[in-house]
């Protein structure tokens, strides 16, 4: 599942650098951060952000260093808070979608926020369907393998 997202991370990249002005790479790095818990993130959220500034024609760094700091955050709260819910999805979403959408001068940052958040709540639930069905499937194949 989790190449799912990977993949959908990668395609969020052209996305919203070419197409739409909801930040897809913020919501998909919450997401990863979310079902990998690893330590990788910071150099996709790195990799991201530059290809983010070279495609809006920003000074090159700037959208890394805010995802840096977003995944740099969500790892740091892992511990504190119970950050697999969708109240923190929604949370997370929601303050990081509008501060990045403020941060870069955006129209309409609070109705792109909260179409950020229907994105994430949307792909967080079926990363959590596909994970339950996952391990459905994993239970039903270890207890043939016990009979």
């Amino acid at each position: 599942m989790t190449y799912f997202l990977f993949f959908f991370f990668i395609i969020s990249i052209f996305l919203e650098g070419t197409v739409t002005n909801l930040p897809l790479v913020l919501i998909c790095l919450v997401i990863l951060t979310i079902a990998t818990r690893n330590l990788f993130l910071f150099i996709l959220a790195f990799v991201a952000g530059i290809f983010l500034d070279t495609f809006a024609l920003r000074p090159i760094g700037l959208t890394s260093i805010f995802l840096l700091l977003c995944v740099f955050l969500m790892l740091l709260y892992q511990r504190k808070y119970e950050i697999n819910s969708y109240p923190f999805v929604l949370l997370a979403s929601f303050v990081g979608s509008l501060v990045y959408l403020l941060i870069f001068g955006y129209a309409n940052a609070f109705v792109l926020a909260l179409g950020s958040v229907i994105v994430a709540l949307l792909l967080f639930m079926s990363f959590r369907i596909a994970n339950l069905k996952l391990q459905k499937s994993k239970s039903s194949y270890v207890n043939e393998l016990t009979r």
